[in-house]
């Protein structure tokens, strides 16, 4: 009787200690669950809204404002703007290593990019970037960085950005450059941008834009040791052709310039013909952004 009781009473420790067990863990899983609904993140997110804002010239004469062209107190405040309203800025590396590798995102992210190459961009863009310690994305023509680097001129209303001044942007750690074409920025000879002629067969086309692009990946690795990852279009002129060869030549990512905002997923091919939203003069900041931020 005695041996029995001992075992009844073994067997009850044993479904008292099961008990304990279940119960800790099912406060704990309690505890993290409730703690992940108060603080999500961008991995706990299926699919993550993100706004492109894309500049251009950015000059002081305000008679040179208009579509391509905006004040340094605009993009200032602009960029003030953004932040006040809780959007933190990010680079093409931080959203192509989201798609790929899981890497965290700020709650709402927001890539600024500025297209051409611009030396203004360097002398006004980068100090306001650095001094509001804010990302931004810049996508060089080649041709026109060579031609600069060879004369040497930094005039703020024409010229363009040399290779010196690319890497000393890249140095602030927080300047990106992307490839926007070496000489395909035209509309001349029957191509538009890097559009496929009418006519032009798949290779010579293949042919011609590879050969194009890796002459910019190839100077930027000269020139800088970094390689771009995003490919910018040239005016947002596409041939669907062009996009498996981007891919082949090495590009995650690409740049449009179709407005309106991303839905970015784990899908690696959300990161090709990303919208972008031209911020021109002679409109309010609130009418700008009213559309693309979560306000």
């Amino acid at each position: 009787m005695f041996i029995k009781a001992i075992k009844i009473n073994h067997t009850l420790l044993l479904v008292i200690i099961f008990l304990l067990f279940v119960s800790s863990f099912l406060l704990c899983y309690t505890y993290q669950a409730k703690n992940k609904e108060e603080f999500p993140t961008s991995a706990q997110v299926e699919e993550i809204k993100l706004p492109i804002i894309m500049y251009h010239g950015i000059l002081k004469d305000t008679s040179r404002s208009g579509k391509y062209v905006v004040t340094p107190n605009t993009l200032k405040q602009d960029l003030e703007y953004i932040s006040s309203k809780g959007y933190t800025t990010i680079t093409m590396k931080n959203l192509i290593g989201y798609a790929y590798d899981d890497e965290p995102l700020p709650q709402k992210p927001i890539i600024i990019t500025f297209d051409d190459g611009d030396y203004n961009n360097y002398g006004y863009a980068v100090p306001i970037l650095k001094e509001l310690n804010m990302k931004a994305v810049f996508s060089i023509v080649g041709e026109y960085t060579d031609r600069y680097s060879k004369t040497g001129e930094t005039n703020l209303n024409y010229s363009y950005m040399r290779w010196e001044d690319i890497k000393n942007a890249m140095e602030e750690g927080i300047i990106e450059f992307q490839n926007h074409s070496y000489a395909l920025h035209s509309n001349t000879k029957g191509r538009n941008g890097s559009m496929k002629k009418i006519g032009e067969s798949l290779e010579e086309y293949q042919k011609m834009l590879t050969s194009d692009l890796m002459k910019l990946q190839n100077e930027f690795k000269e020139n800088t040791n970094y390689v771009p990852n995003t490919y910018t279009y040239p005016f947002g002129a596409i041939s669907k052709e062009s996009i498996n060869i981007i891919k082949e030549i090495g590009f995650k990512a690409s740049l449009s310039c179709s407005s309106g905002v991303n839905i970015i997923t784990k899908d690696k091919n959300c990161l090709y013909l990303l919208k972008r939203n031209n911020r021109a003069s002679g409109i309010s900041r609130e009418k700008f952004f009213e559309k693309l931020l979560d306000i």
